[in-house]
């Protein structure tokens, strides 16, 4: 096939001029995998872009109550009946399934907002107040997909930009980073493009000056929201080396700041 994705197949029937309909079940959107995983207990693996359904000139909820889906799987009319069981005891309990369809009510309102705020300011009805930004830090170890998907989250609901910031020390110039982590680094930033971020990489020219650097940034453009990854760290390292979130805060008093746990091998 010409893509590896079915929705890169969408987009080049748009590109053409050729309206598309088209139907998506919730737990494939992106920034909502990791909401998805926690209240299905099931990792979805097949995703599509956040930005993809901004395209979209219109979306619709098409929604049944949890017990007539329940019914329809029972029936064999959404899986093959080999397969009902196993759906009915996993990823489509009733519990889970009234999560999705939350999520989905949910996500439909947000485009709907999101829409009607965008068309307010295209005729100029009013001078409505303007969203905040969100700024996601990443560093160039670890995976970052958690972070990035609930920085998508919060910039959908309250932010205008969104940026993902990724600061470079000599440690992590080209001539030496280990490949493994170079190769890890740019997969957490397509994935900030795919989720609608803007990449920005700045340069520090030591450790502890990567700090100052995000303090810089966030001042300069106005940064109102800030998500850091915090994975666990011995006292010791932390006196070694610093703690840039506790630095960014001794700095910046005037934003938000998230810190998200993160653990080793966090999941995909």
């Amino acid at each position: 096939m010409k893509h590896r994705k079915r929705y890169e197949d969408v987009l080049d029937l748009l590109d053409h001029g050729i309206s598309v309909v088209t139907a998506v079940n919730v737990q494939h959107i992106e920034s909502l995998n990791d909401v998805v995983a926690s209240v299905t207990g099931v990792r979805v693996r097949e995703t599509v872009p956040d930005w993809f359904f901004a395209r979209a000139d219109e979306v619709v909820n098409v929604d049944v109550s949890v017990e007539t889906l329940l019914q329809r799987l029972e029936q064999g009319k959404i899986y093959d009946r080999a397969k009902v069981e196993q759906a009915l005891q996993n990823f489509f309990r009733r519990e889970s399934s009234r999560a999705l369809r939350e999520l989905a009510l949910r996500q439909v309102a947000e485009d709907q907002e999101t829409k009607a705020r965008q068309q307010a300011e295209g005729a100029e009805l009013e001078a409505p107040t303007l969203p905040g930004r969100v700024m996601v830090c990443v560093a160039s170890r670890g995976n970052a997909k958690k972070l990035l998907r609930l920085g998508a989250r919060v910039a959908g609901r309250f932010a205008r930009d969104w940026y993902t910031v990724y600061v470079e020390t000599p440690d992590e110039a080209p001539d030496r980073i280990a490949p493994e982590t170079q190769a890890t680094l740019e997969a957490n930033l397509r994935l900030a493009e795919e989720l609608g971020a803007k990449v920005v990489r700045l340069r520090a020219k030591s450790r502890r000056q990567v700090a100052d650097v995000l303090v810089d940034f966030a001042r300069r453009h106005g940064i109102t929201h800030v998500i850091f990854g915090q994975s666990a760290r011995s006292r010791f390292d932390i006196l070694l080396h610093g703690s840039i979130i506790n630095r960014f805060l001794r700095d910046v008093r005037d934003v938000t700041v998230q810190v998200v746990p993160l653990t080793d091998g966090n999941e995909a």
